[in-house]
């Protein structure tokens, strides 16, 4: 059995889905699973409120419970403010990013959850996840389906993950250490921690001048997927923090 405590660190995160019943088939497959936290970030909305507590209420059944629990949030960064890790899936990743199996990448995230709060961000039913809201990601899963027919139903996707993570767990268990408490010195940070270093970093090289002749938008993004790459933690930022505040006090005025 996987212990509780560890899928505790998991919340999943749906990015505006469109079908009330396929978040309600989540729930179902999350409670499955024996995941409990499920969010929903930029939630669409809908004529009549009973709607999709109706339609969605259909397709959880037993799982009404994690349903009626979600929180809904109105962006992408503020859903993943409080996890120290990321993880997006995809069935069509952008150039440079690299994509984990759905095994390989619970066994990745069972281990970053002794760092602290892991969240799996799910993308919307007609167009997956965008490059802005992949760059909030630190790693990315793709599901090898069929190149005959690729596409999977949200519900099926998110299952397909979080059995692979129960197993992980389950394979784990009595080997995981307690995750770090938030604010601990040389932790993993939150990812609004990480948000907020990002803004500095644009804010220093805007100051000198970097982002002239490219485009900044995707100089960002590639840069953010570097820096993620590296699972930084708080004494990793507080080092480059101070590089930069050098740059900034070398910088011309501009």
């Amino acid at each position: 059995m996987a212990d509780p405590s560890l899928l505790s660190r998991f919340t999943v995160i749906l990015w505006r889905p469109g079908s009330p019943g396929n978040v309600g088939s989540v729930a179902r497959a999350m409670k499955n699973m024996g995941f409990t936290k499920l969010r929903i970030a930029d939630p669409k909305p809908f004529a009549d409120p009973g709607y999709f507590a109706t339609e969605a209420g259909k397709m959880a059944w037993d799982a009404g419970d994690v349903l009626e629990a979600r929180e809904e949030l109105p962006t992408i960064d503020g859903a993943v403010a409080g996890a120290c890790t990321v993880a997006g899936t995809t069935s069509k990743p952008p150039p440079g990013y690299e994509t984990l199996a759905p095994r390989d990448l619970a066994s990745f995230l069972v281990g970053a959850a002794a760092r602290g709060p892991v969240a799996l961000l799910m993308g919307r039913e007609s167009i997956g996840l965008t490059k802005e809201a992949i760059a909030r990601c630190q790693v990315l899963g793709r599901i090898p389906a069929s190149a005959m027919y690729g596409s999977l139903n949200l519900a099926q996707a998110t299952l397909i993950f979080l059995y692979e993570i129960r197993l992980a767990a389950m394979a784990a268990e009595g080997e995981m250490p307690p995750a770090a408490p938030p604010g601990t010195e040389g932790g993993a940070p939150s990812r609004g921690e990480i948000e907020a270093f990002y803004g500095r970093l644009a804010s220093t090289l805007d100051a000198i001048g970097f982002f002239e002749g490219s485009s900044r938008a995707h100089m960002v993004r590639e840069l953010r997927r570097i820096v993620d790459r590296c699972l930084v933690d708080r004494r990793d930022l507080s080092i480059l923090d101070g590089i930069f505040h050098r740059v900034r006090l070398g910088a011309p005025r501009r």
